[in-house]
This record gives C-alpha cells, sequence and structure tokens, in this order.
C-alpha cells in the first residue's frame, strides 16, 4: 500500500498547516478571540501582500477592494476597542472577508492539517 500523495496533489509545507489551524481556531466561534489573534490575520493579510502573492493578482479588482476595506475595519476596530467580546462575531465575519481568496483552504484541509 503506498503511502505517497496522488500525483496531481502538492505536499503542504508545516507552516503552512499551522496557518491553517490557526486560522480554524481563530474563525471558530467557540474561541476565545483576543488583539493577538486579531494582529495576527491582519499581519497574514500584509505579508501576502507585501510577498507579491500569487493569490492577490487571482482576485477581481473589486474582491481586492473588499479585501481592504475589511482589514481597514479590522485595523480601526483594535484601535477603538480594548475588549472584543461582544463584536467577536462580527470581527471574525471581517476577518474572513479581508483574507478571502488569499490562499486554499480546501486544498490544506485535503492534506491533512491538523490542529496545534
Amino acid at each position: 500500500m503506498s503511502t505517497s500523495p496522488a500525483p496531481d496533489s502538492h505536499p503542504v509545507p508545516a507552516a503552512q498547516r499551522a496557518a491553517a489551524a490557526r486560522m480554524a481556531r481563530i474563525m471558530d466561534p467557540n474561541h476565545p478571540l483576543c488583539r493577538e489573534d486579531i494582529v495576527w490575520v491582519l499581519n497574514v493579510v500584509k505579508q501576502k501582500l507585501t510577498d507579491q502573492d500569487e493569490a492577490w493578482s487571482k482576485l477581481e479588482p473589486e474582491r481586492v477592494i473588499r479585501n481592504f476595506r475589511y482589514f481597514a475595519e479590522v485595523s480601526l476596530l483594535l484601535i477603538r476597542n480594548s475588549s472584543y467580546g461582544q463584536e467577536s462575531d462580527r470581527i471574525r465575519q471581517y476577518l474572513a472577508e479581508a483574507v478571502h481568496g488569499l490562499w486554499d483552504k480546501d486544498a490544506l484541509e485535503k492534506n491533512n492539517a491538523e490542529p496545534l
């Protein structure tokens, strides 16, 4: 019995699996949202942009504007608030919009992304 991946699948590096696991945890409504989590997601978006990740080039211009809008909204919420309890669901929704299209969540899950 072969344990090698299928010819059309690509192994996912441990760092990407860890990032996917952390993102899943942050987006889980049962996980208490904290400033560190929010900043981490914003840094993921920023890093993808500064690295000129190809995911950005695949997005329609309107989608890029929408990603940026939610990135900015979350950034402003960080400045204004010190507690996120009551706004956790809204912040999670905004974070999901900010990272939309920047990585293939399904591909990571297919390659056995394990929680930390």
